[in-house]
């Protein structure tokens, strides 16, 4: 998902300052990964458990661009 804003410069109508907000991964969902299931019966504490994710956190980033 992605936002953004350009304004014109007031001294030269060609050049633009973009302001841009990026989110990746926006309503942070979580998938496990079924092959990182223990099954392990000696440790039953952890039997069941999932070890591993198949989607990466929700990440943001800020961009500033000048154009000329």
């Amino acid at each position: 998902m992605g936002l953004s804003k350009r304004w014109r410069m007031p001294w030269k109508e060609s050049q633009t300052l973009q302001f841009r907000w990026d989110v990746f991964n926006a309503l942070n969902l979580t998938r496990f990964d079924v092959q990182s299931i223990s099954l392990s019966l000696t440790n039953s504490s952890s039997f069941g458990n999932y070890t591993g994710l198949l989607t990466n956190p929700r990440v943001m980033q800020f961009a500033l661009r000048y154009e000329f």
